[in-house]
């Protein structure tokens, strides 16, 4: 498709979004599908390598496991450093390339904030929402306090009165257990987009030409305004190409498909093709600011 020397500037309306987010639940593209999948691998993974010993710190007993092996603690320090290295390199190069599947893919703690959302959205009409609400993200976050405090000590430690670190293991629990609440209860994606040392990273070092959310304007849209309800990060995913790339733009996006799900779940009714899709795809006439080629 030819691309015209210049476009205008859509005016699209505005989007009241609900105190009550929507959330899209059932993945519709092939894309949200894997997400999903990708997702839960990453959380079994962070269950399954402490358990296993793959790599274990119990800083209590003073033990520490290497594949299986026990090793003394340098060595897995050595370890756990060579990991979060191994870590940022692969981020770098994927968010560099591709865009901030970080946050839409791998993050466990963005997968939390998801379930809040849609649990949210379920007992939007229940009359105890609120109070059923908060004990969901208490409840999250306490298995989230006690999956990351697995990599650090025996969780035997909490049931066992006697031990020298007994006290010391619940007060970190409590701590951690009361700020995992509170971002999950209170700030949600917020966190993510103000607060997270990596959110905050990949906010800048995200590239507007990796892959993205387009707005395709030789498609119709209906204003249902959805995409921008469903959004996580309270992005308006339709006017994206205007925005500063770094603040409500693509640097704040993460890549999690939702508004491209709602978008074609919405146009399936009128029978006609989404307008909001992956800029990977053909045939696509990106949207720009008035200007001469």
């Amino acid at each position: 498709m030819a691309k015209p020397t210049f476009f205008d500037y859509p005016q699209f309306k505005s989007t009241k979004i609900p105190q009550i987010r929507l959330a899209h639940v059932v993945p519709v593209t092939t894309y949200t599908k894997f997400r999903w999948i990708g997702q839960a691998l990453i959380v079994i993974s962070f269950v399954i390598v402490p358990y296993m010993r793959w790599l274990k710190l119990d800083f209590a007993n003073d033990q520490y496991w290497l594949l299986g092996h026990e090793v003394s603690m340098m060595i897995a320090l050595q370890a756990v450093v060579v990991l979060w290295l191994g870590i940022y390199f692969i981020n770098f190069f994927e968010n560099y390339f591709v865009g901030r599947l970080l946050c839409g893919w791998i993050c466990p703690w963005g997968l939390l904030n998801r379930l809040g959302l849609i649990l949210n959205h379920w007992l939007r009409r229940h009359k105890q929402r609120a109070l059923l609400l908060a004990v969901a993200n208490l409840t999250f976050a306490s298995i989230a306090t006690l999956v990351v405090m697995n990599w650090g000590i025996d969780l035997a430690v909490l049931i066992t009165p006697g031990h020298p670190y007994f006290g010391l293991a619940w007060a970190g629990f409590g701590g951690l257990v009361l700020i995992g609440f509170v971002i999950l209860h209170k700030m949600g994606f917020k966190f993510c987009q103000s607060l997270c040392p990596f959110g905050m990273y990949l906010t800048v070092v995200t590239q507007k030409n990796s892959l993205r959310v387009t707005f395709d304007s030789g498609r119709a849209c209906v204003e249902c305004g959805l995409c921008t309800q469903v959004c996580p990060m309270d992005l308006s995913p339709r006017e994206m190409d205007f925005k500063d790339s770094m603040n409500g733009g693509f640097g704040q996006c993460i890549l999690c498909g939702d508004c491209i799900d709602v978008c074609q779940t919405r146009m399936e009714l009128e029978g006609l093709p989404a307008p909001l899709r992956w800029n990977t795809e053909p045939d696509i006439i990106p949207l720009l600011p008035l200007k001469q080629a």
